[in-house]
């Protein structure tokens, strides 16, 4: 079994404004993989934005649909004018194009001193630079220090250089416009399903509430932990409120000059909040990875109903709930990425928290975010609710049969 992790490299925008060749191409790009997908969804399901999630993607975009693919590829991309090589490259991962709306590269990494192939994306170690070809010009990167030790730690984890995603995120908007350009590079890992020893048990809510895990042993709780940095926190508050209300201010604003600068500054505050957001799922997952790769454990990961999820997003009036709901969905995506990674099996179960383990009624929530169940009389904390849940279906988890996805996700650092 394969797996895949993704180092994003961002680009600087000085380098742009001295090549925007690149930042038309990278468009270009985007727009034909954008107009691919959307007919080639418009073909399977009948929609053009279906909504689907990756593993819905995974069992749509099956192999005897990659000639109607094809096709459709080797009528948009010239339209773009994307020349023969992001055509057949296009072919050849028709199906990454899709998840990615990126068209992939092909890659070569110089660890020391091996033989330059020509490939689009060249990454040179031992020059710590980062080539872009199939452009006018070679574009050049220099690679950050963290970035080359990114590198190394999955060199030394047995991965290899895959591919590359040249990419340009779409902000959006009345009139769209595209900026921030990157590069993806993917690295792929042949690894072995450990045989679970152990059960590490992830109850989720809000990152602001913070993530209570459990590390189960012989089917009894041996370790608790909270996950959760106040910090962080307090931070994201306070830049949810500051961007609420420069939105406040934009749409009262009728001069359109400074209306837009206070949509400038508000989508600012929102990509420095989104990468506040992920700095603390990083580690957060980082945690939970480490505690399962000691013990050897499966991840079982609770999942909230999906009613329940629209409810707590909808009934939040300010907003601020939202983004911490919206943080789940990145620590699922990573965890599971991650484990994967490792060979750890991976789990998303109900592990409920007001439900009693004991007689199955439903519990009453006291102060102090306690339950207390009025059948059976059992109480506790709601937050370890889930882990008794997890206790008690401790076998049948162990030798639960994971299904891993296919599909190469862009899990950045």
């Amino acid at each position: 079994m394969y797996a895949y992790r993704t180092l994003r490299v961002e680009i600087p925008w000085r380098l742009v404004e001295e090549r925007p060749d690149v930042l038309d191409l990278v468009t270009r790009m985007r727009l034909a993989a954008e107009e691919y997908v959307r007919r080639l969804l418009k073909e399977v399901t009948g929609q053009e934005e279906s909504g689907l999630t990756a593993e819905e993607l995974d069992r749509l975009l099956t192999p005897d649909r990659r000639e109607l693919a094809v096709k459709i590829i080797e009528e948009v991309f010239p339209k773009y004018d994307l020349k023969k090589y992001f055509v057949n490259q296009g072919k050849v991962f028709w199906r990454d194009v899709v998840f990615h709306r990126a068209v992939p590269l092909d890659a070569q990494l110089r660890i020391e001193n091996e033989r330059d192939v020509g490939r689009a994306v060249f990454v040179d170690l031992r020059s710590e630079v980062l080539k872009v070809r199939r452009l006018n010009e070679t574009f050049v990167v220099r690679l950050r220090r963290n970035d080359i030790a990114w590198i190394r730690e999955r060199l030394e984890e047995g991965a290899k250089l895959k591919l590359a995603f040249l990419g340009v995120e779409r902000r959006r908007g009345r009139e769209p416009t595209y900026g921030k350009l990157y590069i993806a590079l993917v690295f792929a890992r042949e690894t072995a399903p450990v045989e679970p020893k152990a059960v590490v048990a992830v109850d989720v809510n809000r990152l602001d509430h913070g993530i209570m895990v459990g590390l189960l042993v012989d089917g009894k709780i041996v370790r608790r932990m909270r996950l959760l940095d106040e910090g962080a926190v307090r931070e994201l508050r306070r830049l949810h409120e500051e961007i609420s209300r420069l939105d406040e201010r934009a749409a009262r604003e009728a001069d359109p000059a400074r209306k837009r600068r206070l949509e400038d500054r508000a989508r600012h505050l929102a990509s420095k909040r989104f990468r506040k957001m992920r700095d603390v799922v990083i580690r957060i997952a980082g945690e939970i990875i480490k505690l399962a790769r000691e013990h050897q454990a499966v991840i079982v990961l609770d999942t909230m109903e999906d009613e329940s999820y629209r409810e707590l997003k909808e009934g939040d009036g300010s907003g601020v709930r939202k983004h911490f709901l919206d943080g789940l969905g990145q620590l699922r995506r990573r965890l599971q990425t991650l484990a994967e990674w490792y060979g750890l099996p991976y789990l998303e179960e109900r592990l409920y928290s007001t439900i009693c383990p004991r007689c199955g009624a439903k519990m009453e929530g006291l102060s102090n975010r306690r339950m207390h169940c009025p059948s059976c009389g059992f109480s506790d904390h709601r937050d370890n609710v889930p882990l008794i849940w997890a206790k008690k279906r401790y076998w049948e988890l162990l030798q639960k049969q994971p299904a891993f996805s296919a599909t190469i996700l862009l899990l950045t650092s």
